[in-house]
């Protein structure tokens, strides 16, 4: 392939162009290095209030290579990692904050650095159709937080963020399972609504999963199944948004149960169909029994009465 030769004057105008823009941000930062630690904080504080995020980094950065020994390190780790936050170098910023948990586990920064770890590793978690690794890794470090700082100012937002994680991992198993729910496999679908039941009960999704296992039990005309499943909704849930579908819907397979199997009562308890351990189909009916009279007990045999008879002992 033959590349054309650029004409001379838009040679020039690239050269005017790297001059102005490119080189200039090539160029060393605007701190003196003999600057002590405390210069160097100032002057990266300045530049982070101006919103100025790569000479603030640079300045920061400075801090950790020249003045590893000065105590306002672990300050400039944790404004490093924010930053790195800011600019979306999420993994960038799990590095700079595992490194000031770990080199300065005594700073005032450890808590927050910790869930700022996890908060780095969550943003970096996929959709809820992808793996979840990520959320997963994002978890545990929220739960190593709860274990080591349990009395942190950071707590509340903990919780937050974890919640958020148990909805994503959960949300996954139940579009699994709703994508089930819709081609009409019914144990299919249920096999995932009842681990996202067991895993995640506190989830987002968890209603959801309740009312799908109740309706699914519906429309194969489980009826007993499913009332059983839409009354474990109805008290489990009762201010959630599908409460009252979930009230309506019961009324309903109720009234369809009914219709098949009679309205409920000592000769008609309920349907034998419907019910575990009985078939459709009954057996025929064994021979009489003879219980005799309630008095005196079951009727004696032939033999037993000829007995008493000849000892003289019938009455």
């Amino acid at each position: 392939m033959i590349i054309p030769r650029l004409p001379r004057f838009r040679i020039a105008i690239t050269g005017i162009f790297l001059a102005l823009f490119v080189l200039p941000s090539c160029s060393p930062p605007d701190f003196d290095p003999d600057w002590t630690a405390e210069e160097l904080y100032d002057y990266g504080m300045e530049r982070l209030e101006q919103e100025d995020w790569l000479d603030a980094m640079d300045a920061f950065r400075a801090i950790t290579l020249s003045h590893s020994g000065n105590d306002i390190v672990d300050d400039a780790l944790y404004h490093q990692g924010q930053m790195h936050i800011e600019l979306n170098e999420y993994p960038l910023a799990v590095l700079v904050f595992r490194r000031l948990i770990s080199d300065f586990p005594q700073s005032p920064y450890s808590d927050e650095s910790q869930y700022q770890l996890a908060y780095a590793t969550f943003l970096q978690s996929n959709p809820p159709h992808l793996t979840q690794d990520k959320t997963f890794e994002a978890i545990r470090e929220l739960q190593y937080f709860l274990d080591v700082y349990p009395d942190s100012e950071w707590t509340v937002q903990v919780h937050e963020l974890l919640q958020e994680c148990f909805d994503k991992v959960a949300e996954k198993d139940y579009r699994i399972g709703n994508l089930y729910f819709k081609m009409k496999d019914w144990e299919s679908a249920r096999l995932y609504f009842g681990e996202l039941l067991e895993t995640y009960p506190m989830s987002n999704w968890a209603s959801r999963a309740q009312y799908e296992i109740a309706e699914s039990y519906a429309r194969e005309e489980k009826y007993s199944k499913a009332i059983e499943q839409f009354e474990i909704f109805i008290q489990s849930y009762p201010a959630n948004e599908l409460s009252a579908e979930a009230g309506k819907r019961l009324a309903e397979v109720r009234t369809e149960y009914e219709a098949l199997s009679g309205p409920p009562g000592p000769s008609n308890p309920s349907n034998p169909s419907d019910l575990p351990g009985t078939t459709d189909q009954l057996g025929p009916p064994g021979p009489p029994v003879d219980y005799g009279n309630a008095r005196t007990g079951p009727a004696a045999t032939d033999e037993s009465s000829q007995g008493e008879s000849e000892s003289g002992n019938s009455p």
